[in-house]
């Protein structure tokens, strides 16, 4: 949940005690816990960095135009809406759903793993 990205003297303790009564419903709620820290120094920056330090690269602020694909169906590369291509061994595409199944290539809306998509709706606060 995104309640750290919110000054703690601007939220409502409602939201936190509605959002811990749903936790503590779910099945597992009492492993729930809270970054020590807002989400991208805690959580989006060491993973970038590990990522970079096994000689990965890590694109920020990037919007994906196109995922072009070899003749196996397998990524060839990302096409940048600013003309770059991004090339590698391995990708992460963090988008919303919605904008990933905007662009979900044509070979692949038919694999049963890409069709789960249809049943996702994105959420605004992701």
């Amino acid at each position: 949940k995104a309640l750290n990205f919110i000054n703690p003297d601007e939220l409502s303790m409602q939201c936190i005690l509605i959002a811990l009564n749903r936790f503590l419903q779910e099945k597992h709620g009492s492993k729930m816990a809270f970054l020590d820290g807002n989400p991208p120094e805690r959580l989006c920056k060491p993973i970038a960095a590990h990522i970079e330090s096994l000689g990965g690269q890590v694109v920020l602020n990037s919007r994906i135009q196109k995922i072009e694909l070899n003749a196996d169906k397998s990524v060839k590369h990302f096409v940048l809406t600013n003309g770059n291509i991004i090339t590698g061994d391995a990708y992460v595409f963090a988008t919303p759903v919605d904008i990933l199944k905007l662009l979900l290539p044509e070979d692949w809306k038919e694999i049963s793993y890409f069709k789960k998509l249809d049943k996702l709706v994105g959420v605004p606060v992701i």
